[in-house]
């Protein structure tokens, strides 16, 4: 009897083994016993709330599958979502079985490298048995540059851009997508697509940790949203965990977390001042970086990155209050060695012709600017400006004054440019109306928000900056581009503006 007692029993590698299995299959436990940050230089601990929106999203069901398989976790600035999204790629790799597929995936490759991807590389570097000189944790990880490999499953963790051609058609365990607002092209909508969860991979799921995007711009996410959200049932404060969000004590109150089973999403969306939960992001604390956020961003991007909510990508360029807070005349003086910057745009007709002079600000010279003059014609009704009254107004301005450099766009300028640049007038550069124009228009948002341009008030121009919007960039936060609130209404001597402070600054003058 006591034999077959003794075989029914499990033995004491059994029972540990199964410890470990459940251990590893809870990826909260998991990650506080494996997962440095640099933080502490310890293993994470988590906040209540985060605990249980990753032990919810993964949960599985009765036959050991996963329940879901799109995870989005979308939170504030400084809310963690790249740790959270670095915890589950390293989880996967160790825990989800033999030679998976794991990506991080970003609009590019340095976006790629950078999030969920460095969060893991940092926490395999910081465990305290790393091997600095073999780049490896012994038993567990070997690293590379774009590419990691857990050597206890052979998994493999790799960062690619969303434009990437050579994983079309792989089979991916997890993949895990940084900032999907910014998704809107189509080789990343169709790669999005390639990258679909594995019919041939057990449990094959997708992770996404963004921010809320842009109406009408940032479709990729905006149809994840509007299923996993708005078509999604919310969930109560008993279901995810009591204990897990503060302002939720009641069981019936509703928690920041959709479901739509039909779907397989489940989307952890939290948004407004409530969604501040983080210590720094509170208190005395958070409302010093929030002031400080604030002086740099426009108030869409407040509203978008500090309170994740979805905004329009155009709004007003500038309060015209910032504007006129910055009169302060810097009158320019005939034969003055001052290093000068022209910037031109133009039209032929219905727009107008600008001429933009700027200089460094004595006050502020490494960063300031100081706007010396402006010119601007109008086409007459039913005519086209000549441009001859502007070129010869460049010739007076370069015989007059110390101009460096002449910038200019080169959709309706070349000709005058090419004319100039052959004359000597003055090194005249073509300026880029892509990428560069959009740093640029960013640049001088920047100059008018920190009060880093004097101006002496100039009717027209002060027009233009009011009839402007920017729009932001679906590519980055730091690029926006000046447009027009109305076809009808004239921006070009703020166009001129941006590009030539652009080029003050750039220059060593």
């Amino acid at each position: 009897m006591n034999k077959l007692l003794e075989k029914s029993l499990p033995s004491l590698s059994q029972i540990q083994a199964e410890r470990k299995r459940r251990e590893q299959s809870d990826i909260v436990k998991w990650a506080e016993e494996n997962y440095y940050i640099k933080e502490t230089s310890q293993p994470i601990r988590f906040f209540p709330h985060q605990s249980a929106v990753l032990r919810y999203a993964f949960k599985r069901n009765e036959q050991g599958n996963f329940r879901f398989q799109t995870v989005i976790y979308s939170t504030p600035k400084k809310s963690g979502k790249t740790t959270i999204a670095g915890v589950a790629v390293r989880w996967a790799a160790e825990t989800w079985g033999k030679y998976n597929e794991i990506y991080c995936i970003g609009n590019d490759l340095e976006q790629a490298k950078e999030r969920a991807f460095k969060s893991v590389k940092t926490s395999v570097e910081l465990d305290p048995k790393f091997d600095r000189q073999h780049n490896a944790l012994p038993d567990k990880w070997s690293l590379a540059m774009e590419s990691m490999i857990c050597q206890a499953t052979g998994s493999k963790i790799k960062a690619i851009a969303a434009d990437y051609r050579g994983e079309a058609g792989s089979n991916p365990a997890l993949s895990v997508w940084t900032e999907l607002w910014g998704y809107i092209h189509e080789e990343a909508v169709r790669f999005w697509a390639e990258m679909a969860p594995s019919p041939i991979v057990k449990n094959s799921m997708r992770m996404i940790e963004t921010y809320a995007g842009y109406e009408g711009e940032s479709e990729l996410l905006w149809g994840l949203y509007q299923s996993g959200v708005l078509e999604g049932r919310q969930l109560t404060a008993k279901e995810i965990g009591l204990d897990a969000f503060a302002e939720s004590p009641n069981p019936d109150d509703k928690v920041p977390c959709y479901v739509n089973e039909a779907a397989g999403i489940f989307a952890y969306w939290d948004d407004g001042d409530q969604a501040h939960r983080m210590p720094w992001q509170r208190g005395e604390e958070g409302k010093r970086y929030y002031a400080s956020e604030s002086a740099t961003q426009t108030p869409n991007q407040m509203s978008r990155l500090h309170g994740n909510k979805w905004v329009s990508a155009e709004s007003s360029f500038v309060p015209i209050e910032w504007w006129d807070a910055c009169l302060n005349p810097l009158p320019l003086k005939v034969g003055e060695k001052t290093p000068l910057v022209i910037g031109l745009d133009a039209a032929v007709s219905g727009d107008c012709f600008a001429l933009m002079v700027v200089s460094r600000d004595p006050l502020n010279p490494r960063q300031g600017i100081a706007v010396r003059a402006c010119r601007v014609w109008t086409p007459p009704k039913g005519g086209k400006i000549d441009f001859i009254g502007p070129e010869e107004t460049v010739k007076e301005f370069c015989r007059l004054y110390n101009v460096i450099e002449c910038c200019y766009d080169p959709y309706q300028l070349y000709d005058m440019g090419t004319r100039l640049t052959k004359a000597g007038i003055c090194w005249m550069n073509s300026f880029d109306q892509g990428n560069k124009r959009m740093e640029a228009d960013k640049g001088l948002y920047d100059l008018i928000l920190q009060k880093r341009i004097r101006h002496d008030g100039n009717a027209d121009l002060r027009e233009h900056i009011a009839n402007a919007n920017a729009k932001q960039s679906t590519d980055t936060d730091s690029k926006m581009r000046i447009v027009k609130k109305a076809e009808s209404r004239k921006i070009d001597l703020l166009v001129s503006l941006s590009m030539c402070s652009f080029e003050c600054l750039r220059l060593n003058i």
